[in-house]
């Protein structure tokens, strides 16, 4: 398709987007202004329930979409596709309002030269959610608009023009819409129009096979690691292991001897090489001899020691009723840990970058392309709009690649070398240099009546920051992380004496975004609690949760999706004594997700037998891609339950690869059911909300089987404390 020569005679209407951003908008400016005023109790239960957008301004359809001689259409995409399926669910929404079939859609990213551009990370499990109309109306809109063109090459009325398949109809009339896009010269944008309704989808709500699997089933797709340009040379960089660290000598004799070595950098925090290959950096690299400035001496303990209820900024979250006068002495009280995680992504951070004059090109796998632009601004003297960023594949994001990357060292070096460099951190880098999930500490009470209702709970938790490590002038605004870290720690309960506090610390290493963000623990934390005050009430889990939806929209979802589990996930069918049954529920970025497990303990192993995953997330707009969703979180929440944990030795972590990180293994996947519930006409978050409540669920399954009651993660390592203590 053309682009055009000339702007459009008639402007694209916004006024819906704008109208539809201006919550999150509005959200921003009142964080702002309370946290000025210290009143940041008020902002935190204000920001808990803002819906984030898109951070799309330009909704212009020729940005997002081009025509194609062979009568294909490209879209270009404002959100990343790091294996959640998200090309595949936009291209089912573009070819839905453009009456074309799905697999003449072709999505690809879009860089910051060609395409709309998002200033929210992909993440937070947002993307069709905060897409899901904006695609179908500029799709729509170009639909409208190609009707428009071809009125007035026929000189017909627009209304008399129909589409079907790829295809414009006027009576006697037919022409494609590459024919009509090949001779347009001068475009006038059409109106937005009325979508259409769900009674009438035929590609919405209906199992899709991946527009993405032929390409990286056949090794076509292009990840960042697979970024080759003209005349590209390899980097590898020396960072400081200890936290804090700075270099204090370095002798680069060696280095620099080697023939293939281009140029040898040196920064405040680390050292880099660029040479003729990878290999040749590498070897150059581990020649060069170092020490660090840093202190030492800081462990696991340490960060326990800091990250626990009392120590700290504190802020309440949530503060219904009068919890703390109705917690008395008949209170039921427990305390729960998690520990560091990592990402522990299949691909490492992977930057190309080309500085040529006062522009600097970079190819990179990023789930944040705007910030990456506006960080590389902030931290050199190149001009945002001289920072090209093109968008590759991820091989696994989790929160990895929305803030830390190693794109100003790939420039420093592509400057020093004058050619385009290809910088990728080792395993070891990753696990010792990105960021991880912090670690978190939470106290429990809740007082229970006589006829089991919960009276009064109180929920106090103490962690690090998530979002922090982007955005550094909210820290003195908002005190604690309670968006990020403090997600899901409000008790989503009808309770009417109920109170919710962080415990915000620092800790002398990054910790970010990590899937599912504080949601993974504080489920953790209230749906074992909750398991714990059934017991005392001598109620069933499931009957006792549903006791406690109320009539909120939210809560009846709850309540619905847990009778659904009732019903579908074998909750009340017989099993024997060696197979324990548990169960958990949390909602998240508007969707309600639950899970059953069954499990049995081999020879002192956990050994997960079952799973049975229910989700609500509104309308599926691709069911098999919500399925895969589900079981995809269902075995990282597994491996993030039973076995993960990142420790520190003398300012350091100890975990650098595999071998000393566990994770899940094949072996360890169990049989896993998926079962969906549809409770609204606009679809809501997939990616991170089953994640949650399998922890729980799967601690609740101990103590059913056992009579154990295990308060801390890995689960697996909290057994063996216990087996070890009472010499089980």
């Amino acid at each position: 398709m053309k682009q055009p020569t000339n702007k459009p005679k008639k402007g694209f209407s916004r006024r819906k987007f704008l109208a539809r951003s201006g919550a999150a908008i509005a959200g921003s400016v009142a964080l702002l202004y309370f946290g000025r005023s210290k009143i940041r109790s008020g902002i935190s239960q204000v920001a808990a329930d803002v819906k984030f957008d898109a951070g799309i301004t330009d909704f212009d359809p020729m940005v997002w979409f081009e025509v194609n001689e062979d009568n294909t259409i490209t879209l270009r995409s404002p959100k990343i596709e790091m294996g959640q399926g998200v090309f595949t669910g936009f291209a089912m929404l573009a070819a839905e309002e453009l009456d074309l079939p799905i697999d003449r859609i072709k999505v690809v990213h879009a860089s910051t030269l060609t395409g709309p551009k998002s200033t929210a990370a992909t993440g937070l499990s947002n993307s069709t959610a905060s897409l899901y109309t904006n695609i179908r109306e500029v799709a729509a809109t170009l639909r409208e608009t190609l009707k428009l063109a071809a009125s007035k090459a026929w000189g017909v009325p627009i209304s008399g023009i129909q589409t079907d398949n790829g295809v414009l109809m006027a009576g006697s009339r037919r022409a494609s819409y590459a024919e009509i896009a090949g001779q347009t010269q001068t475009w006038e944008i059409a109106k937005t129009p009325a979508l259409r309704p769900a009674s009438s989808f035929k590609i919405i709500g209906k199992a899709q096979k991946r527009v993405d699997l032929p390409e990286k089933i056949m090794g076509k797709a292009l990840y960042g690691i697979d970024t080759d340009i003209p005349g590209m040379v390899y980097g590898a960089v020396l960072y400081c292991p200890y936290f804090g660290g700075a270099l204090k000598t370095a002798d680069t004799t060696l280095a620099r001897k080697n023939p293939d070595v281009l140029s040898v950098v040196l920064d405040k925090s680390w050292i880099g090489v660029v040479a003729k290959t990878r290999f040749a950096a590498e070897k150059a690299v581990a020649a060069i001899k170092v020490s660090w400035d840093f202190e030492p001496g800081y462990s696991t303990k340490d960060a326990i020691e800091a990250i626990t209820v009392g120590n700290g900024v504190t802020v309440v979250m949530e503060d219904e009723g009068s919890a703390t006068d109705a917690l008395n002495s008949d209170a039921l009280t427990s305390e729960y840990r998690t520990p560091m995680g990592f990402h522990a992504s299949m691909e490492p951070s992977i930057v190309v970058a080309d500085v040529s004059g006062e522009t600097v090109k970079l190819y990179t796998s990023t789930q944040n392309v705007a910030f990456i632009q506006q960080s590389i601004a902030d931290q050199t003297d190149y001009k945002p709009e001289n920072c090209q960023i093109m968008p590759a594949f991820l091989g696994g994001g989790f929160g990895r690649r929305a803030f830390k990357h190693n794109a100003i060292e790939a420039i420093k070096l592509s400057e020093a070398a004058g050619k385009p460099v290809h910088l990728l951190s080792t395993r070891q880098q990753e696990f010792q240099n990105g960021h991880v999930r912090p670690n978190t500490h939470h106290r429990l009470s809740g007082k229970v009546d006589a006829k089991g209702k919960i009276q009064a709970i109180q929920h106090e938790f103490a962690t690090g920051s998530m979002a922090f490590l982007g955005m550094p002038v909210a820290k003195p605004l908002l005190g604690a992380d309670f968006m990020a870290a403090g997600h899901g720690g409000r008790v989503p309960y009808a309770i009417p004496n109920k109170k919710a506090s962080i415990w915000s610390s620092d800790l002398p290493f990054q910790t970010g975004l990590w899937r599912g963000v504080g949601m993974f623990a504080n489920t953790f934390a209230i749906e074992s609690f909750m398991d714990e005050l059934a017991i005392k009430a001598g109620a069933d889990p499931l009957t006792f949760r549903m006791t406690h939806c109320g009539n909120t929209a939210l809560l009846q979802r709850r309540k619905k999706l847990l009778q659904k589990l009732r019903e579908q996930g074998g909750w009340s069918k017989p099993k024997t004594d060696m197979i324990g049954r548990g169960i958990a529920v949390c909602e998240d970025h508007g969707t309600i997700s639950g899970a059953i497990v069954e499990l049995e303990i081999v020879e002192k192993r956990i050994k997960i037998l079952r799973v049975v995953q229910a989700i609500d997330a509104g309308l599926l707009v691709n069911p098999d891609g919500v399925r895969q969703q589900v079981e995809g979180a269902t075995m990282m929440a597994i491996s993030a339950s039973l076995y993960e944990e990142a420790t520190i030795e003398n300012s350091q972590f100890v975990q650098t690869n595999f071998h000393n990180y566990q994770v899940a293994k094949l072996k360890d996947t169990p049989q896993i059911e998926v079962v969906v519930q549809e409770s609204t006409d606009t679809p809501s978050g997939v990616g991170e909300p089953p994640l949650s409540p399998v922890a729980p669920a799967i601690a609740n399954a101990i103590f059913n089987l056992t009579g154990v009651r295990l308060r801390s993660l890995p689960l697996q390592t909290a057994l063996d404390k216990h087996d070890q203590k009472t010499g089980e």
